[in-house]
């Protein structure tokens, strides 16, 4: 079986040809080198890792000396795997047969310095190029291609001692004929967002399927979704599409400020997406603003009965102009009646309405530059500096239901891309939004749905979400979480949980297994 590996300048063929000898074809100049690899193992139990590496480590003199004289290279290192340090060391050379004598002879002679409490198991060809996919990964000297061109330079000194720290399965190395596939897949794709770690030549780039069947961005602070949400709605704006991104933290402007597309609002600068002019969901879809009212401040269905009533009566005015919430808490306000019920119900409705008034908030909403949603450019909603999470949540539901809305009617320009960061605080199970994740695809909106805490979400939205990238996560919840809605299997939590920020698996509906990717911003 092959397995191709490369970086942007060379590459490795690599090829079983024997049980335990593995045949390393140089991409692009052909030349050839075997390669056999044997596991260091301990007859003797140890009580920490500290004693077994200092027992391996009276190997390494004996490796030194005798590759000054030798005609092939050895490779000694040690790397995590998910359970145990694990030594392995190999010989590379031209000679297969002597590549084969040479690690027997080799691994005869530790064993009788170490007074057999040190044996080698040898791997098959197979488990070797796996066990240097995995161990390379953090080298020092880069990635396998990188580490192995290294070693097989001819002013090498014969022998080299590594010890990159890595857990293993970080990712799974392919056969020649599967990376052929996922290159056919990516090849289908325009929004770039990074490339293999299995293979840096293959870039990873998102077609118009993935983005609009949506995309889930998970990851713990400071994992890197922010940045691979900033890329894929670059990458998806140069290729025509209309992006708006709900800012929670006020984190996107310096991520994007500096493109020339981007358009930045904020309500407390003056200026806010079109869409949030609520007029037309008012008019058309009253219900679904009452939705949106109703679960976002946990109306009780006396409360919801008389907002009801007065958003039924914004509706029938022929311009409403004004900020809607301030005509609304007007209306209820100026409401009357004789029972008591009503009374206490619309007290204690204007109490709840009251944290979206202009007046609290302290934003003058009649006075808003409106910006509208078009094809190529990206629109920023910055909300970080609104102070109570809950008006947060209206706001962005009010404004995702109102662009829907105008997706559903051909009023807005599509297709189009949703951004909603720190989503479990907008896209919860009692929020009627997260049921549009849904049926949108059908009216040209995808979502791209960023998350720290997905065990949050609404089961809905991760189960719509075909596309997710899985940054570093720390809790099992949301581990667990993950590991259900994408059926991948148990081995991965401790990758997930030991990713590097801007390190990914990437799930996507082609693939049976996740990929590890990383996430990289490409020049234009």
């Amino acid at each position: 079986m092959k397995y191709l590996h490369s970086s942007k300048t060379i590459g490795f063929i690599f090829d079983c040809i024997d049980r335990e000898l593995v045949k390393l074809q140089i991409i692009p100049s052909n030349k050839i080198f075997y390669l056999r690899l044997s596991e260091l193992v301990l007859t003797k139990e140890y009580d920490t890792d500290k004693e077994y590496v200092m027992k391996i480590s009276e190997g390494v003199n004996l490796i030194e000396s005798r590759g000054e004289l030798s005609k092939v290279s050895y490779i000694l290192l040690s790397c995590i795997n998910t359970n145990r340090l694990c030594t392995y060391i190999a010989t590379i050379g031209e000679d297969n047969d002597f590549v084969l004598k040479e690690l027997d002879v080799l691994c005869s002679v530790i064993e009788t310095l170490s007074q057999n409490s040190i044996k080698c198991l040898y791997k098959s060809a197979e488990e070797a190029i796996r066990i240097l996919g995995n161990c390379f990964s953090y080298s020092k000297y880069g990635s396998l291609v990188e580490s192995l061109f290294r070693i097989l330079r001819k002013d090498n000194n014969n022998s080299i001692i590594l010890n990159p720290l890595a857990y293993q399965p970080l990712y799974k190395l392919n056969s020649a004929e599967e990376y052929s596939y996922i290159s056919s897949i990516f090849s289908q794709g325009k929004i770039k967002i990074g490339y293999l770690y299995s293979n840096p030549s293959i870039i990873v780039s998102l077609n118009d399927d993935h983005m609009l069947r949506h995309i889930a961005i998970v990851g713990s602070t400071g994992s890197g979704k922010s940045t691979t949400a900033s890329i894929i709605a670059e990458e998806a704006s140069k290729n025509g599409y209309a992006v708006i991104i709900i800012d929670w933290h006020g984190e996107y402007k310096s991520l994007l400020g500096v493109l020339g597309n981007v358009i930045y609002t904020n309500p407390y600068d003056g200026s806010i997406p079109e869409p949030l002019n609520l007029e037309e969901l008012i008019k058309t879809e009253p219900l679904a603003f009452i939705e949106v009212i109703e679960s976002a401040l946990e109306l009780t269905p006396a409360q919801a009965h008389i907002l009801e009533d007065a958003v039924n009566m914004l509706a029938q005015r022929k311009v409403i102009g004004n900020y809607s919430i301030d005509l609304i808490i007007d209306i209820v306000k100026n409401s009357s009646t004789s029972s008591r019920w009503f009374t206490e119900s619309r007290e204690a409705l204007l109490r709840k309405l009251k944290p979206l008034s202009s007046q609290y908030l302290r934003i003058k909403w009649n006075d808003m530059k409106m910006f509208p949603i078009e094809k190529g450019n990206i629109i920023i909603f910055d909300i970080s500096q609104i102070p109570n999470i809950r008006i947060k949540k209206v706001i962005a539901s009010l404004l995702i239901r109102s662009i829907v809305l105008k997706a559903q009617y051909n009023t807005i320009s599509k297709p189009l891309l949703i951004v909603v960061d720190e989503a479990h605080n907008v896209l919860s199970s009692e929020n009627p939004v997260s049921n549009l994740i849904a049926e949108v695809r059908k009216w040209g909106v995808g979502f791209i749905v960023a998350t720290q805490a997905p065990s949050m979400l609404a089961p809905m939205v991760l189960k719509n979400s075909n596309t997710k990238i899985i940054h570093a996560l720390k809790m099992y919840s949301d581990i667990e979480t993950i590991l259900v809605s994408t059926l991948i299997r148990n081995e991965y939590k401790k990758v997930i949980t030991s990713l590097m920020p801007g390190e990914a698996l990437l799930v996507i509906p082609e693939l049976s297994e996740p990929l590890m990717i990383k996430i990289t911003k490409f020049s234009s």
